[in-house]
């Protein structure tokens, strides 16, 4: 009986081609938006979070040099402002953390083999351990070693886009002279190429210059008060420890002023996680307001086709059927027409998102492709409890009408 009255559901739909391609239309567009809205969507969210995972993740700590809130003037007096040898000796003695170092930025500046090609580069300099930290390895040559911090040689360590504007090549970098400013360089190692997703450490990742951070004070009179810490706790769960420790052991040093700040990128990203699963809700919600007015639209069309079929509803009646078999067909028919909107729309969503991965991984390496199949299965039920919601209405006005007044017009 059900495949009877789903044949017969088709048949019915059938009759009228164009307003039924209509009206599928209205459902087909609200899948196609749920599907490649939030497949789009959750891909940008999980190549963001793949981002951060790559320079350390959840177990990522920083402190940075911060203004007290009420330092005294003896406070100022009796310490020294920013982060010390010290401070990074009290840091790397602080348990469940796996490596620390110091690293400073000192914005962008000219670099350049020529004086007359100069490129814009951001200069970093740091002490061992950094790009352990950061999960960033040397393509060419070494990095920075103890032996160039202790004897402040003037070394650097160029980002894998650099060295090929500067020498042409990444490889023939190594051992070449480059003047950072006004002041000659030899490169000692080149990084890989390394192209994160909107993610900033306070650097380019692609146009930067590493030096030894002795050199960069001590012989280049660059400001110790630029230092900050990084730090990569041996698990994420070890961040809040961690934190606490460190923060007590540097307020020793720091003569009890707080002039710094501490970040858990653990928690932050717990935060950040949180926040696009919300927006992932509101993406739905947004994409669900078309598959509601294509709901609307299976509702009129369902409404118009019981006044159309009033004697057959009639002469069905007369024959046997029971309001249950009427309100049974209306409905099929609603679901019928739903169902298969709504499948067409997922089939070209789902092409349509492989096309936009394609396009976009061309220009954005690091891109992760999602086909969100929690998107798919909530548009194809969405569509379904819409041909249940919005035919229930002219299915139970069809089962009502009385069969003399059916049979009169």
């Amino acid at each position: 009986m059900i495949f009877e009255t789903l044949r017969e559901a088709w048949r019915t739909l059938r009759t009228n081609p164009f307003r039924t391609l209509l009206t599928m239309l209205s459902v087909t567009i609200g899948t196609f938006s749920i599907v490649v809205m939030l497949s789009l969507a959750q891909s940008g969210h999980r190549t963001l979070s793949s981002t951060i995972e790559m320079i350390g993740g959840s177990r990522l700590m920083l402190w940075i040099p911060s203004e007290d809130a009420a330092p005294s003037a003896r406070d100022k007096a009796v310490y020294d402002r920013g982060f010390t040898d010290d401070d990074l000796a009290q840091i790397r003695s602080v348990p469940y953390l796996d490596i620390a170092t110091v690293m400073a930025t000192y914005g962008r500046e000219s670099v350049w083999t020529t004086a007359d090609a100069p490129f814009s580069a951001d200069i970093v300099a740091t002490e061992l351990g950094l790009f352990e930290i950061l999960g960033w390895k040397i393509a060419y040559g070494s990095a920075l070693t103890s032996r160039d911090q202790r004897e402040k040689r003037r070394v650097v360590v160029l980002t894998d886009q650099l060295a090929t504007k500067l020498f042409g090549s990444s490889a023939k970098a190594i051992g070449q002279t480059t003047f950072v400013g006004r002041k000659p360089y030899i490169v000692g190692g080149v990084l890989e190429n390394r192209d994160l997703f909107g993610i900033s450490f306070g650097f380019s990742w692609t146009d930067s210059v590493f030096v030894p951070i002795s050199t960069a004070e001590k012989r280049d009179g660059r400001p110790e008060q630029a230092r900050f810490l990084v730090g990569l706790t041996e698990d994420g769960e070890y961040n809040t420890r961690v934190e606490a420790i460190g923060n007590a052991k540097l307020l020793v040093t720091h003569r009890s002023v707080e002039d710094f700040s501490s970040m858990d990128f653990g928690a932050f990203l717990e935060q950040f996680y949180t926040f696009f699963l919300a927006l992932d809700v509101v993406v739905a919600l947004i994409a669900g307001v078309s598959l509601f007015a294509g709901g609307i639209g299976v509702m009129n069309i369902m409404l118009v086709s019981v006044t159309e079929r009033v004697r057959e509803i009639g002469i069905r009646k007369a024959l046997g059927a029971s309001r249950g078999v009427v309100m049974s067909q209306f409905l099929l028919e609603a679901m019928a027409l739903s169902l298969t909107g709504g499948v067409l729309g997922v089939g070209a969503g789902l092409l349509v998102v492989t096309a936009a991965h394609a396009l976009i991984a061309q220009f954005q390496e690091s891109w992760v492709p999602v086909w969100s199949m929690g998107g798919v299965a909530a548009a194809l039920g969405s569509t379904a409890a819409i041909g249940v919601f919005f035919g229930a209405v002219p299915a139970w006005r069809a089962s009502r009408l009385d069969i003399v007044e059916c049979l009169r017009r």
